[in-house]
């Protein structure tokens, strides 16, 4: 390519965006079909937050709406600082953000996407139209069309041509204009809120740098340049997204992404895959098609087409005949790296730094299919565009023969008669084998075959991927979910609207669309969300009384304890339940503390509770226990009652409150002592981060673990406390099988329902609990695990063994047992205390308080660094109260409290941003000024010229 300036290309960019307005014009022009699952309800509601506050002039840092409350400035998905999402505000400044507008803007990314690769294409193939094909190829490939609901997934993969373009640039020509412009894209990328993306196209520049610096025919002149190009980019992008990385590693650190398992980072593909990349229907699921395999075809789907995939061939043959090894080799590394532990290197994986901080190892192919579809563009110049020697004809045409013979034979066996797309993908063989033999026989001119290819790999693509489950859901987006509407109603909305007081929240144990972020949407504060980077401590209290799944959503069935005072604690005040019939079930009639107050549509019941708190709650006295464990574990004990009795850590109690101070006895059994198993044996969880020690394989009816308690043990009373897991889901064969090569003893279903009971051997007696029934987990990773207390024991003089038993045949695995003593008589409970004056707004909290006594205020806001606190304009620390709330010391008198967010660091993290983005631009401006004046002298000869054309002797070598 010549290294001047050129003009932006107009025409492909208009094709490529009239073709996805083709693609997808029943979601831009009717309301029969939307962006389906995450993007409707984690990233729609999140975006709405985020314009609302812009549009208010007001930065997004904390969301009271989605799980009690949590810190939104660090969640990246919710992409506040993504540029091309501040043109939101721009189109609708007055009103809540319509989903359409979501819709396109991930529309125009797809487009962006195809003209970008097509930019990257130009550099290694001189037909505009090959280019073009890639782009094509690229844009409407199943690895991005299936992905549609992970909008943040295609607003990185969009920008990865370009950055990868500019990055090359730089190296080759040793230009650092084009280093910085990548870093800056770079950094637009990391802002875009997919940073798993953005690692892996790291690692994509590092090894085509390294490879370009000792293989390439430009190597001897790239030392030390190549490094130097790489810090550049990493260094800018990293600067200029500074502004989200702060707080995103500060939410990070506290949220349940704080451990990755092996089992979650090398979750990859089933190597059948493949197939599907010219087979669309392998799986099944598509245009309306059973599915024949039960897999997410959301990343098990990467439909290129039968033309595609032999031009991708023809590419990588051409790149090997010029001894150009990288295309083919990144191919290769990156799909069996997304196979992850169904390949070979997920091992390697999960030991390097950085690329173990992600899940879902089968993202890798994304950066896989970029290198496939400029691959395509390659083979297509090199099939059609150029002479090819009747040696090559000939080897071609054979090829294509005995495809054509293969599929014909095979058309009529047993596996295409599973496989509906086995006969179009003939059918498209012999159009493909049409055009390439007219084009050997010159009946058909070089831009004529390429446009006719263009138009049967579109066609293809359309009739597969276009409206396809993945991405066109048949639901209208303006009722399905939006400000107004809930499931296609707005009964139930206007209802929870119309109570005036603001100091609730609501509960939903119904359809995903109330369990999920809508409530970002509706402004009424709710207890549920989907979020994979939920608090941590958070994620641990609500899995006390309800059963969730790994992104934070109550799941079906029944192990809720819809009663549980942690409800209260919370301040549930409503409570939705969808379906009647589940009403018994999730213990709402006679007894609850729940009346029905308003049923929608025959379906959507709302139950009240008037036992919920008010925001905050009063303590003469706290207890005082060893950690957070410790404190979510006692949470779940029937002792626990949240109006007399507050649970404070040791390591954050505040000295000056000593008096108000009690600490609680906690004694470890297990880990830490020996027991007697009579099933199961001790062992390091194979699902965990970090090894977990646990009883594995334990809870047949009749089972039991005995254990003497340590003579150091005071004397009192005791509640027994176990932590465990117990899931009635069988797991798939993949996990039986690589459970069971390790570990035989792992059980993987549960028939029943685990029941315990705890005896006690003394000299007292032998009493016995009542038994407990253990409520089910959602999978058997430790940190999935739940805590019951079996009961209460009294430890006398003397030696004390015990016993936990089975009384059901069932499967647990038990990663603590804890006996906490509690005090003798009930907990004091605070006689007068008043609070008023409550004024709330997203960032700031502010009421008066009078109380009688010194003690310590709870605010049933979750705790959070970042929060800061004033109690009579005083700064006053903020302590984690009950696992996950904010509690202040307070002397007695009247007091005025202010609750502010700030978070920690974040205005340094806007300044390098803002420092780095004025540096690039000034940078960029000088540089091109230079230029200019040189172009004005009549010297425009490049800095790198005599690189440059040594590169275009080679113009397709890396």
């Amino acid at each position: 390519m010549p290294d001047q300036k050129q003009p932006f290309p107009w025409k492909p960019a208009g094709f490529l965006l009239g073709l996805s307005v083709l693609f997808y014009w029943k979601i831009l022009f009717t309301n029969e079909a939307m962006f389906p699952w995450d993007a409707a309800d984690y990233f729609y509601p999140a975006f709405g937050f985020v314009h609302d506050q812009l549009r208010h002039l007001r930065l997004p840092f904390w969301d009271p709406y989605v799980l009690s409350g949590y810190p939104i400035i660090g969640d990246i998905q919710a992409e506040i600082f993504y540029p091309p999402n501040w043109l939101f505000v721009l189109l609708s400044p007055f009103s809540s953000l319509p989903y359409r507008l979501v819709e396109i803007q991930e529309i125009l990314h797809m487009a962006m996407a195809g003209l970008f690769l097509y930019l990257l294409a130009r550099e290694f193939v001189e037909s505009e139209t090959a280019a073009l094909l890639g782009g094509v190829l690229f844009t409407f490939s199943g690895a991005m069309v299936a992905r549609t609901q992970h909008i943040n997934a295609i607003d990185a993969m969009a920008w990865s041509p370009l950055i990868f373009l500019l990055a090359r640039r730089g190296l080759l020509r040793q230009d650092l204009r084009y280093c910085a412009g990548a870093g800056m894209l770079f950094g637009i990328q990391l802002l875009a809120g997919r940073w798993q993306h953005s690692v892996y196209l790291g690692l994509l520049l590092f090894l085509y740098f390294a490879y370009e610096a000792c293989a390439g025919p430009l190597r001897a002149k790239l030392w030390p340049h190549w490094i130097s190009g790489l810090g550049v980019i990493a260094g800018v992008g990293a600067a200029l997204a500074m502004v989200q990385i702060i707080p995103g590693y500060q939410l990070g650190v506290e949220s349940i992404r704080s451990y990755v398992n092996y089992w979650e980072v090398s979750a990859g593909n089933d190597p059948r895959f493949l197939w599907t990349s010219f087979l669309p229907n392998f799986f099944g699921g598509i245009n309306a098609a059973p599915l024949r395999v039960a897999y997410d075809l959301t990343y098990n789907y990467v439909f290129l087409t039968v033309p595609g995939v032999f031009l991708i061939l023809c590419g990588m043959v051409d790149t090997l005949r010029r001894r150009n090894f990288f295309w083919i080799g990144a191919v290769l590394l990156f799909t069996e790296l997304s196979l992850g532990n169904q390949g070979h290197l997920a091992g390697l994986i999960y030991a390097t730094p950085v690329l173990n901080l992600f899940r879902v190892s089968a993202a890798y192919f994304e950066i896989a299919n970029m290198a496939l579809c400029l691959l395509a563009a390659i083979g297509a110049e090199r099939l059609l565009a150029n002479d090819v020697s009747r040696r090559s004809q000939r080897v071609i045409g054979a090829v294509l023969a005995l495809l054509i013979i293969a599929g014909a034979a095979g058309a009529y066996g047993p596996l295409a008669a599973n496989l509906p797309s086995w006969r179009h993908a003939l059918a498209a063989l012999l159009v493909l084998s049409a055009i390439v033999i007219s084009r050997f026989g010159n009946s058909l001119r070089a831009s004529r075959a390429l446009w006719a290819v263009m138009a049967l790999v579109f066609f293809d693509l359309w009739f597969y991927n276009s409206n396809q489950k993945f991405n066109g859901a048949p639901e209208n987006p303006s009722t399905f979910m939006s400000a107004n509407y809930a499931v296609g109603r707005k009964e139930s909305l206007e209802f929870l609207r119309a109570d005036p007081q603001t100091d609730f929240r609501v509960a939903a144990l119904a359809e995903y669309q109330w369990t999920g972020n809508g409530w970002n949407l509706w402004r009424i504060p709710g207890i549920t969300g989907v979020n994979p980077v939920a608090l941590r401590r958070y994620d641990q209290y609500m899995r006390v009384f309800s059963r969730i799944l790994s992104v934070r959503t109550p799941t079906t069935g029944e192990d809720h304890n819809t009663n549980s005072p942690l409800a209260d604690l919370l301040g549930v005040k409503y409570l939705l339940l969808a379906n009647p019939e589940r009403e018994t079930a999730f213990g709402l009639g006679p007894g609850s503390k729940y009346s029905q107050v308003f049923e929608d549509n025959n379906w959507w019941r709302i139950y009240r509770n008037e036992q919920y708190f008010q925001r905050a709650w009063y303590y003469p006295k706290a207890y005082v226990l060893p950690s957070q464990e410790e404190v979510i574990s006692l949470l779940s004990s029937s002792w626990f009652d949240p109006r007399r009795v507050m649970l404070l850590e040791h390591d954050t109690v505040p000295p000056e409150a000593e008096q108000r101070l009690e600490a609680l006895f906690t004694l470890p059994i297990f880990p830490g002592n020996e027991l007697q198993l009579t099933e199961g044996r001790r062992v390091s969880d194979p699902y965990c981060a970090e090894p977990v020690p646990m009883i594995g394989g334990w809870g047949g009816q009749g089972s039991e673990i005995r254990f003497t308690v340590p003579s150091s043990a005071p004397q009192g009373r005791y509640r027994i406390l176990v932590r465990y897991t117990a899931n009635e889901l069988e797991m798939s064969s993949l996990g039986l099988d690589l459970l069971g090569r390790e570990y035989p003893w792992y059980k993987t279903a549960l028939p029943t329902m685990p029941r315990l009971e705890a005896a006690l051997e003394s000299a007292a007696g032998s009493p016995t609990t009542p038994p407990t029934a253990l409520p089910r987990t959602f999978g058997w990773p430790c940190h999935e695990a739940r805590s019951a207390d079996l009961g209460e024991i009294e430890i006398v003089a003397g030696e004390n063994r015990m016993v936990i038993r089975s009384l059901a045949d069932s499967a647990l695995n038990i990663y603590s047992i804890r006996l906490f003593r509690v005090p003798d008589g009930p907990a004091p409970q605070a006689q007068t205390f008043a609070f008023r004056n409550f004024s709330f707004s997203e960032n700031r909290i502010v009421f008066d308080a009078e109380v009688a006594e010194d003690g310590f205020l709870l605010l049933n806001e979750s705790y959070y660094p970042g929060w800061e606190a004033t109690v009579d304009g005083e700064p006053s620390t903020i302590y984690p109260a009950d696992g996950v709330f904010r509690a202040l010391y307070l002397t007695a008198g009247s007091h005025h409290i202010e609750f502010q967010f700030r978070p920690r660091h974040f205005y340094w993290g806007a300044a390098i941003s803002l420092i780095t983005l004025v540096c690039c631009l000034g940078y960029l401006g000088v540089s091109v000024r230079k230029r200019k004046l040189a172009e004005l002298s009549g010297d425009s000869r490049p800095i790198s010229q005599m690189m440059y054309s040594a590169k275009e002797k080679h113009p397709r070598r890396g």
